[in-house]
């Protein structure tokens, strides 16, 4: 007489160990996140980190008015103009800077233009950097922050003079 054995029912590899689908996904996932990664392009990130020291050799100077399509992306600008002296940093979105100098009765204007060649327009943006007859006159810490709502970009900028 032939014995029945109770088989014991198959059961999948998945099922055998509860934490072993989760573990498979924690690699998966690693393994995918770490390719990811690796494809980002070297010069995306979200903090650049810059240096305004003053009268570095790295700075390019430029003139008061300055065409933003041409200008280097990442790099520091250093205008030297009769009345002040000031380095500036453009991220394609705000301008920080530092004024070095300036005669104390002058102030200084960031005008930044619609057009290349700085001609007056309504959608131009005029900001008071720093104001006549109010100190402090050198080592200033700017910025300039342009609007979030902002539906175009300008492509001119100019530091102007005014009393």
């Amino acid at each position: 007489m032939k014995i029945l054995e109770k088989s014991q029912p198959k059961i999948p590899l998945y099922a055998s160990s509860p934490n072993l689908l989760a573990k498979w996904g924690y690699w998966a996932g690693s393994i995918i996140l770490t390719c990811v990664i690796s494809l980002v392009p070297n010069n995306a990130s979200c903090l650049e980190t810059i240096s305004l020291k003053q009268y570095s050799d790295l700075n390019i100077l430029v003139p008061s008015r300055v065409d933003l399509t041409k200008l280097p992306i990442g790099k520091v600008f250093q205008v030297n103009h009769s009345q002040f002296t000031l380095q500036f940093f453009f991220n394609n979105r705000d301008i920080f800077g530092f004024i070095f100098k300036r005669k104390p009765n002058i102030g200084i204007i960031a005008h930044l233009c619609f057009y290349r060649s700085c001609e007056e327009t309504s959608y131009d943006l005029r900001k008071v950097v720093a104001k006549p007859q109010e100190p402090p006159y050198d080592k200033t810490f700017f910025s300039v922050k342009l609007p979030s709502n902002l539906q175009y970009e300008f492509q001119g900028l100019e530091f102007l003079p005014y009393k």
